[in-house]
C-alpha cells in the first residue's frame, strides 16, 4: 500500500504539469478529499469556493489562499469569487444582506457567532447545510466544515445573514 501511495505522490506534479500544458491553471491548493459537486448557481456557488479552500492554513488578516486566512478573510474572498462584493470585517459583515433564523439557514448564508463580552469580536463561517458551516478557526488551525450543533458553536450562535438570493 505504501508504494501505491508514493506513486500517486509522484503522479500529482506530472498531472500538474499536464493542466499547464493544456492550458489550465494548476490549483493553488489541492484538498485532501474532494466535495460533492456542486451546482455552480446562487449560493451553491459560494459553497463550492469555499471548500475549495478547505486546508488552507489560519493567518490573522490574511485574505488569500497563498497567505492564509482569518475568519472574515475567509468569507470575503470566498464572495469575491463569485462576483459579491461584502465587507472585509466579520462586525461590518454581520450588518450585510438579510438576517435569517436559525431555522432557516441554506447553503452560503454567512454565520455568526459571539466570541467574547466584545460585541465586535465575531467569528463568521458559511453554511454549508442546515447545520454545518466551512471556516477558518484560529490560529494553528486550517479551514475547515465543523457541524453548529456541537456545544462550543451551538452556545456561540448569534445569527446568519443572507447575502446571495438562492437559485440566483
Amino acid at each position: 500500500m505504501n508504494a501505491r501511495r508514493a506513486i500517486s505522490r509522484a503522479a500529482l506534479p506530472l498531472a500538474a504539469l499536464l493542466l499547464i500544458a493544456l492550458g489550465a491553471c494548476a490549483p493553488v491548493h489541492i484538498p485532501q478529499e474532494f466535495p460533492p459537486p456542486v451546482p455552480a448557481q446562487g449560493s451553491n456557488s459560494v459553497v463550492a469556493a469555499a471548500r475549495s479552500l478547505t486546508g488552507v492554513r489560519y493567518r490573522w488578516g490574511g485574505e488569500s489562499p497563498q497567505t492564509g486566512f482569518d475568519c472574515s478573510g475567509l468569507t470575503w474572498w470566498t464572495f469575491k469569487q463569485i462576483g459579491v462584493s461584502i465587507p472585509r470585517i466579520s462586525s461590518d459583515q454581520y450588518q450585510t444582506g438579510q438576517a435569517v433564523g436559525r431555522r432557516d439557514i441554506r447553503p452560503g448564508d454567512l454565520v455568526f457567532f459571539r466570541l467574547g463580552g466584545n460585541p465586535k469580536n465575531m467569528h463568521v463561517g458559511i453554511a454549508t447545510g442546515p447545520d454545518t458551516f466551512i471556516h477558518s478557526p484560529r490560529s494553528g488551525g486550517r479551514v475547515r466544515e465543523d457541524s453548529m450543533d456541537l456545544p462550543y458553536w451551538r452556545e456561540r450562535f448569534i445569527g446568519a445573514r443572507r447575502v446571495v438570493r438562492v437559485g440566483g
